[in-house]
């Protein structure tokens, strides 16, 4: 498996796009430049933007899908979105 050279920070906010669906629980989206495969908790569709907020990065990049005005609650009940790199 390549190793992604993607500069990410734990804590880091960012936005996303999702690309297109894979299968039912797997989609693509795109993320400072770079395509991954993501398999969402929450339904996501393509051309959605979404927030996402950096939780891991080694062993593999872990995400959590924020509303889009995240407060501090609601970024707590998210369950994270994982990515396959």
């Amino acid at each position: 498996m390549a190793i992604l050279r993607m500069p990410l920070r734990v804590g880091e906010v960012l936005s996303a796009t999702v690309r297109r669906k894979l299968s039912p629980h797997r989609v693509l989206i795109s993320l400072k430049g770079h395509t991954l495969v993501a398999e969402p908790e929450h339904e996501v569709s393509p051309g959605d933007e979404i927030i996402v907020q950096v939780l891991t990065i080694f062993p593999r990049i872990r995400l959590r899908l924020l509303p889009a005005l995240p407060s501090p609650a609601a970024q707590r009940r998210r369950p994270p979105l994982d990515l396959h790199t």
